[in-house]
């Protein structure tokens, strides 16, 4: 079942964001999810306009789900972009053995409600390719170079 505007409200209030920050943290977390629920299933233009999931009659799916990771990626990248909102610098992830960060129980409130099981490993996913992501462009800059 889809989180509701209203539930997005809660976990923000949840998660202790300041008055001031709570209505453009909202804006972000709806609007991730809008982007995550439009691409975590491919569709097509039909001749008539509509979307459909088939192309055309005789077009064959493959069997078992989607590959959802880009649209989870979307909605992770929104819930973090709302957690710097907060002002309680970058989000953290809990390790394996230690609590849950504050973040991590933000995210699994989002995420849970929206259905997205396995949170911790897609969280875990996430920050290992950003990393590397970063790690890549530190390493291209030219050294001594403006910023």
């Amino acid at each position: 079942m889809a989180i509701t505007q209203a539930q997005v409200k809660t976990a923000i209030a949840n998660a202790k964001f300041p008055a001031a920050s709570r209505q453009i943290a909202e804006d972000l977390v709806w609007r991730g999810l809008e982007h995550y629920r439009e691409y975590k299933s491919p569709k097509y233009a039909s001749h008539t306009g509509k979307l459909v999931k088939k192309p055309q009659a005789g077009h064959r799916t493959s069997i078992g789900r989607y590959d959802q990771t880009e649209a989870r990626t979307i909605l992770i990248s929104a819930l973090c972009r709302a957690w710097l909102q907060k002002g309680a610098g970058n989000p953290t992830l809990n390790h394996k053995n230690d609590p849950m960060s504050e973040f991590h129980h933000f995210a699994q409130e989002v995420l849970g409600r929206e259905g997205i099981g396995k949170i911790q490993q897609h969280l875990e996913e996430y920050w290992s390719t950003r990393a590397k992501k970063w790690e890549k462009n530190e390493k291209g800059r030219l050294s001594g170079g403006s910023e």
